[in-house]
């Protein structure tokens, strides 16, 4: 198994990636998606056709597995891959969705306002190890999980981007 990880601050936001290879494990419904979400979906893939690389489709599996870690780590006041009990990131998606290939990206704003999918996707790409998820021709599915609370005592926007290999 290979795994990398990476932090960044950035224009007072954080980020953090991680990516890794396969394990297994199944299913879900699938959430709503709101148009932020969307929105964050169309700039992944404006810059991963701007790098002549196939687009990335919307996984209502994957969406529910970032939703889920994006609420569990508000409710738990904590920002990191891992779930609140430990269990690593790859196994948490693929209680959701069984591929071959699993990555994930992070990212916490002050606020989920105008602008901030393009803002999230650009300080992505501004990161060399979510730029590496992010362009990656592994990846082919996509799921995005937006949540705001409060996170170590200040009001935040979490982001959770959970991608996958097309099986």
């Amino acid at each position: 198994m290979r795994a990398a990880v990476s932090l960044a601050l950035a224009s007072g936001c954080l980020l953090t990636t991680l990516f890794c290879s396969p394990l297994v494990t199944a299913a879900g419904a699938k959430p709503k998606v709101d148009a932020k979400e969307r929105a964050m979906v169309r700039a992944i893939n404006h810059q991963r056709v701007r790098h002549g690389l196939a687009r990335v489709h919307s996984s209502g599996r994957l969406a529910r597995a970032a939703d889920f870690h994006s609420r569990e780590m508000l409710a738990g006041d904590f920002f990191d891959h891992d779930s609140r009990d430990g269990t690593p990131f790859h196994r948490r998606v693929r209680r959701f969705a069984n591929h071959r290939a699993v990555g994930e990206t992070l990212a916490m704003l002050g606020g989920c306002g105008k602008g901030s999918a393009r803002r999230v996707v650009r300080m992505w790409m501004n990161s060399p190890g979510h730029r590496a998820i992010l362009l990656s021709g592994t990846y082919r599915r996509v799921g995005l999980g937006k949540r705001t609370g409060n996170l170590g005592g200040s009001r935040a926007c979490v982001i959770t981007a959970d991608f996958a290999s097309k099986r």
